[in-house]
């Protein structure tokens, strides 16, 4: 039986552009670095930023949501052909907006991301945060074309983007000092940040080898080397059963120190339920519940941050 070739969800350009950045992944990214700074950060550095240093914060912001908006247009520009088969209804490369048009976007959200780096760095006089920014904007770049085509390469490099976001949020603060980051990673709020960096790169890692199960026939037809086109799905859900067991260690973990360190028993409620339903879900065999239930489990991470504000 033919395939029911369905049409793009818009026809105008600029949308498909808005559609293509994500905003929604990106919104969260803010809100992200916000809610990791209000509560675990500013308690080390005295509570409150002086303005110039708040003004290089909203900067380094921008720098990292533009990267990161970047990044989801060329993944785009060079996924077509896959997500023609995996989600025609989203493909909007070469359909509704034109191949020159996303370069030029990502050009632009690169560049701004960039150029932001550079005033930070200037201004903080370290070339620390510019270079955190091209070196991860080279990884992100290079992932589509290069990376997500290799076995676990391209996963690896999604959960380190992620997993990366509290220690920019801590270059931004302090980019010179390093002794100054020892004292604070050897601090109760340190300690904790250490654990979401871990937490949420883990939990990344398996959203992605989740999605690659759920794209597995798209990316069998393009060439990709994924793990699920390696392995099959079969030995892909078993791998992803004992990944969620270790998922539960580390949560158990993070239970203890929330106990201890902070006494907050309840908090890590937030992240525990959604990662039990992507448990549950994985046990059913529905694979497009998992990788919901798993981004709920990191927004759920940002839920419990809340709770180091009061």
């Amino acid at each position: 039986m033919a395939r029911i070739r369905k049409r793009p969800v818009t026809d105008s350009a600029f949308w498909a552009g808005i559609r293509l950045i994500r905003p929604w992944n990106v919104l969260i990214i803010v809100v992200a670095m916000g809610l990791i700074t209000e509560s675990l950060l500013l308690p080390a550095f005295g509570g409150k930023l002086p303005p110039h240093q708040q003004a290089l914060f909203a900067l380094g912001t921008l720098a990292i949501a533009a990267l990161a908006a970047g990044a989801n247009v060329i993944n785009d520009y060079f996924d077509v052909a896959e997500d023609r088969v995996n989600r025609p209804h989203r493909t909007f490369v070469g359909r509704v907006i034109t191949r020159r048009q996303t370069l030029a976007l990502n050009y632009a959200l690169t560049g701004i991301a960039v150029l932001s780096s550079f005033t930070i760095s200037a201004a903080a006089k370290s070339i620390l945060p510019a270079l955190w920014i091209v070196i991860l904007g080279v990884l992100l770049w290079s992932y589509s074309p290069w990376f997500k085509r290799r076995f676990l390469r391209g996963n690896l490099i999604i959960a380190l983007s992620v997993g990366q976001l509290p220690l920019w949020c801590l270059v931004l603060l302090e980019s010179r000092s390093f002794e100054r980051w020892l004292e604070i990673f050897e601090s109760t709020e340190g300690n904790i940040l250490l654990g979401y960096v871990v937490l949420s790169g883990y939990i990344t890692l398996l959203r992605e080898i989740t999605k690659d199960w759920q794209d597995t026939e798209g990316d069998a037809l393009a060439g990709y080397d994924t793990l699920p086109v390696r392995w099959g799905p079969k030995r892909t859900k078993s791998l992803l059963h004992w990944m969620h067991f270790v998922g539960w260690l580390m949560i158990g973990i993070t239970w203890w120190a929330s106990i201890v360190l902070v006494h907050r028993p309840v908090a890590p409620l937030f992240f525990a339920l959604p990662f039990l339903a992507v448990h549950i879900q994985l046990t059913r065999n529905q694979v497009n519940s998992v990788s919901a239930w798993q981004k709920l489990t990191l927004t759920g991470g940002l839920l419990y941050l809340t709770g180091f504000l009061a």
